[in-house]
């Protein structure tokens, strides 16, 4: 805006000096002023938010909540077997970054999506892992965020998960909190899914701030691939203002979705519709944050960043 209003002063007084009565002004039109123009205008607070008629400008950090339900410690026949209370560090012995955009072979992440993954957006708040997805250009990607998993590291079978966690607001954010089999590769993705079966405890758009919901995708191959889905939408405050506990308790041949240890949701071999059941087979877990794609709304960028944040994951196995 700048730019334009000093260009329009410049002609203006070229003009009142010019010796030629005849010459004709060009009028300069400047771009209209709004919430969406991209300039820092009246009495916005930052670029497209804030002052009388913006929305709010987001936080300059993330808010990580005081409230929310805690789960157990322990639970009757199993035992601990994997935590992470995500104090200050990543736990490289757990964890490993995936990169990039996903090219040559899953660009997009398989979902269109517009975020590149680095191992630099996470940081650590009051013992929380933090994720942040922020509009920004990298490698031909519009957003930047970060994606870890355990490939490699850990993987499971059987036993129950939790996941405490809190959402982001941005819309067009996309949160999954997963599992998928351990043969899978990210360099040769169609060999093994659907056909290894993939677990989404839960996954969640930033528009829809009081529902989630957790699938099973399976098919023999491609051509094949079934979901199973489920959305739980809640009566209490929305998921991205307090922390909730996202979980599965997963037995041969079925594997059931809480929220809050509350069950919503089954999966058995008899709801795969005549294709093969792969979840009695060993997985690694996934937590990522990624913007727009297949399931979530175009982004608005001054909703950005965006901010994932993991208290805990443990994961039990039946004595």
């Amino acid at each position: 805006m700048r730019f334009f209003i000093g260009l329009f002063y410049l002609i203006t007084i070229f003009s009142s000096c010019s010796s030629s009565k005849n010459e004709l002004e060009k009028d300069i039109i400047l771009p209209s002023i709004t919430c969406r123009d991209g300039f820092q205008n009246g009495d916005e607070e930052g670029v497209d938010c804030g002052g009388s008629s913006c929305n709010s400008c987001t936080s300059s950090g993330p808010v990580i909540p005081t409230s929310g339900y805690m789960s157990p410690t322990t639970y009757s026949g199993y035992n601990l077997v994997w935590s992470d209370e995500f104090t200050d560090t990543l736990d490289t012995k757990k964890w490993s970054f995936h990169k990039g955009s996903g090219c040559p072979n899953l660009c997009g992440w398989g979902n269109n999506e517009l975020q590149y993954y680095t191992d630099k957006n996470h940081s650590f708040v009051d013992g929380n892992l933090v994720i942040e997805a922020k509009k920004e250009s990298i490698s031909g990607s519009e957003y930047s965020s970060t994606r870890i998993h355990t490939d490699n590291k850990f993987e499971v079978k059987y036993g129950r998960i939790d996941i405490r966690a809190n959402m982001p607001s941005a819309t067009g954010s996309w949160v999954a909190l997963w599992l998928i089999n351990k043969d899978y590769s990210i360099a040769a993705p169609a060999e093994k899914w659907p056909s290894g079966g993939e677990i989404d405890i839960m996954e969640y758009l930033g528009e829809s701030k009081n529902k989630f919901f957790g699938t099973a995708h399976f098919g023999s191959d491609l051509s094949n691939h079934k979901y199973n889905s489920t959305y739980y939408t809640t009566t209490g405050e929305n998921f991205d203002e307090i922390f909730y506990v996202f979980s599965i308790v997963w037995e041969e041949d079925k594997i059931t979705w809480l929220i809050n240890n509350e069950e919503y949701k089954t999966f058995t071999p008899s709801n795969t519709n005549g294709q093969p059941y792969p979840f009695n087979d060993e997985f690694f877990l996934i937590l990522n944050l990624s913007v727009g794609g297949n399931l979530p709304v175009t982004p608005v960028a001054s909703e950005y960043s965006a901010y994932l944040i993991v208290d805990y994951i443990k994961v039990f196995e039946k004595n």
